[in-house]
């Protein structure tokens, strides 16, 4: 499984350094792989929708990410605006947060 995480909007946010960033499961400690794959079925990540509900949610000062996660023969993005609701999101978007920040690279690193 494949994960690519990418930042854009909120405070101090500069467009040349929102780069995606990306993890493959099979690099990362078994149980970080093991929590993320958890938090992924818990998440129902792939019946998600793939933009978050009312417009009225998005703008220039808040924070977004858009989710792409790559599992063998299925792809699918979610763009998640904090303060995201879902409590299950929230806390799969967290493990990808920590996951890209302490052992992911540029998206473009792992092609």
């Amino acid at each position: 499984m494949r994960i690519e995480l990418k930042r854009e909007g909120g405070l101090a946010f500069f467009p040349g350094l929102s780069r995606p960033r990306g993890v493959d499961l099979g690099e990362l400690p078994p149980d970080t792989a093991e929590a993320i794959s958890r938090g992924v079925q818990e998440a129902r990540f792939f019946e998600q929708p793939s933009t978050p509900g009312p417009a009225s949610q998005r703008g220039a000062d808040r924070t977004s990410y858009t989710v792409t996660i790559d599992d063998g023969g299925r792809r699918h993005s979610v763009q998640l605006v904090e303060p995201v609701e879902d409590p299950r999101l929230r806390a799969l978007l967290e493990l990808l947060k920590r996951a890209v920040k302490e052992h992911g690279g540029s998206a473009h690193a792992h092609q």
